[in-house]
């Protein structure tokens, strides 16, 4: 029982210094920052994305990058064609970066939606100021944004818009500092994001279930045999 009440001591104390360290951003862009490359036959600029990302140690290459550096706005090229379920894959599972999550907002994933002009302005927490877990202010990180259709759930997170087969797209990656909170912070700025993608049909929800199941009980059976 000591031993259980020393490692939870540990363990609160370590979430308080990251909680109080950690590096704050202005997670901000500005008018046609991204663009709506699903909806229509041209990309335009509207509300129907959220926006989000994501950051790794300074010189760090995104996994997605191998697909393509980034989606320009110019979504309607045929150099802008990749498959959504692929790019969600090397977003998501990549070993180096992370989705950031604001410390000001129970750690959830720091998301926001784009605005009819197609800029974005973060405006939860303090002074529209996300205050990144695990990250530390001063330091230099590297960096990139990704943008997914919401489906007109303003709330949907990049884990979320991806189990549902998203379009997505994503900007190339750039160096940041973070800062502290009473410090004058670093703005993004100069992304522009198309979000495009091809992806065949995506299994319902049941449907996923059932082949879970299906897997589950084919284990039992083997272990049992």
């Amino acid at each position: 029982m000591k031993k259980l009440v020393l490692i939870g001591t540990i363990m609160a104390s370590l979430v308080g210094v990251s909680a109080f360290g950690q590096g704050y951003f202005n997670f901000t862009g500005g008018k046609s920052s991204v663009w709506d490359g699903f909806s229509g036959a041209s990309s335009t600029r509207d509300t129907l994305i959220n926006v989000a990302f994501l950051w790794a140690a300074n010189g760090d290459t995104a996994a997605v990058s191998s697909i393509l550096a980034s989606t320009s706005n110019n979504v309607t090229t045929a150099t802008s064609s990749y498959s959504a379920a692929a790019a969600w894959t090397a977003i998501l599972t990549d070993p180096n970066f992370t989705v950031a999550l604001d410390v000001n907002n129970g750690n959830a994933p720091g998301v926001i939606t784009s605005t009819a002009t197609g800029g974005w302005i973060y405006k939860t927490g303090a002074a529209n100021q996300i205050g990144v877990l695990n990250t530390v202010a001063g330091n230099t990180y590297s960096l990139y944004v990704i943008g997914y259709a919401n489906g007109g759930n303003t709330a949907l997170t990049p884990a979320q818009a991806a189990a549902a087969g998203a379009s997505v797209g994503w900007s190339a990656v750039q160096s940041w500092q973070f800062n502290a909170s009473t410090a004058t912070l670093n703005t993004l700025s100069a992304f522009q994001i198309g979000v495009a993608g091809t992806l065949g049909p995506v299994p319902e929800p049941t449907t996923l279930a059932l082949a879970g199941l299906g897997g589950l009980g084919l284990l039992l059976f083997r272990r049992r045999q």
